[in-house]
C-alpha cells in the first residue's frame, strides 16, 4: 500500500491547541391484499431496525448529530481566551449556515494563528458541539498535512484517495465534517483535488456537498488567505 497513514486513518476515528414493527394476526393478515400486507409490514421493521440500530450505534440523525450552536457559543465564550473575532464570527457562521436549508455549497472556514493560538482547540469544541460524539465521531474526519500528505512522490495517490474519502463519506452523511491542518505545508495539487467539494455544485457524481463542512487550519495569516482563496476561487497562491 503506498499510502498506510491515510489508510489506517480510514479506518477507524482520528484523535482531535487561534483559534418500530407490525404484527397482524393471520385472520387479519389474510383481509389485505399482498401487496398491501407487505408495504404495512416494510414500513414499521425499517423503522424498528433504525430506531434500534441507532439507539446504540452513531447514525446520521440529529440524536447524534445535534449541531448545537448554542452550546458552541457558549464553550468558546467560556473556554476560549483572547480570541474574541473567533469567539463572536465562529457561531454566527455556523449558524448561518445550518439554519439554511438551502445552502448553496459547504462551510468553509479558515482558522489561522501560530502554534498554541488554539485552532486545533476551537476545532474540538466545534465538533464537540456539533456532534454526540466529538472528535470520535464517525462522520468528523481530520488530516495532519505531515502525517497523512508527508511523501511528496505520492502526490497523485493522495489526491486520488483523498477525493474518495470526501466522496463516499459524504455519501453516508451530508452532515460530514473535514478538517485540514497544515495547510500551509500540503502541496498545491492536493489542495486542488478538494476544490471541486466546495464550489456552487448542486451535485458532483449523483452526491449533493451542500450540507458539509470543511474547516483549514493554518499557523500564517498570509499563508492561510492564499489557500483558502487558491482552494475556493482556483487562484494559485503565488501567480
Amino acid at each position: 500500500v503506498l499510502f498506510p497513514r491515510l489508510a489506517a486513518a480510514l479506518r477507524m476515528p482520528m484523535p482531535g491547541p487561534a483559534l418500530l414493527l407490525l404484527l397482524l394476526s393471520p385472520g387479519l393478515a389474510a383481509a389485505f391484499e399482498p401487496l398491501t400486507t407487505a408495504g404495512l409490514l416494510i414500513g414499521p421493521a425499517i423503522t424498528a431496525y433504525y430506531y434500534l440500530n441507532c439507539r446504540f450505534q452513531e447514525c446520521c440523525t440529529e440524536d447524534w448529530i445535534p449541531l448545537d450552536v448554542k452550546g458552541l457559543e457558549a464553550d468558546l465564550r467560556r473556554e476560549l481566551f483572547g480570541q474574541h473575532i473567533a469567539t463572536n464570527v465562529i457561531p454566527k457562521a455556523f449558524d448561518g449556515f445550518l439554519s439554511n436549508t438551502f445552502s448553496r455549497k459547504p462551510l468553509t472556514l479558515s482558522l489561522h494563528g501560530w502554534t498554541g493560538t488554539g485552532k486545533n482547540f476551537v476545532s474540538k469544541i466545534i465538533a464537540k458541539n456539533l456532534y454526540k460524539n466529538g472528535m470520535d465521531s464517525k462522520y468528523v474526519h481530520q488530516f495532519v498535512t505531515s502525517y497523512h500528505f508527508s511523501n511528496a512522490e505520492h502526490t497523485s495517490k493522495y489526491k486520488q484517495q483523498l477525493q474518495e474519502w470526501i466522496r463516499g463519506n459524504v455519501s453516508l452523511c451530508h452532515r460530514s465534517l473535514f478538517i485540514f491542518d497544515e495547510m500551509d505545508k500540503m502541496a498545491p495539487e492536493v489542495i486542488d483535488s478538494i476544490k471541486p467539494f466546495l464550489e456552487y455544485y448542486s451535485q458532483l457524481d449523483g452526491v449533493s456537498y451542500r450540507k458539509a463542512m470543511f474547516i483549514f487550519l493554518s499557523p500564517n495569516l498570509i499563508i492561510s488567505r492564499l489557500t483558502f482563496q487558491y482552494s475556493t476561487e482556483g487562484v494559485p497562491p503565488f501567480g
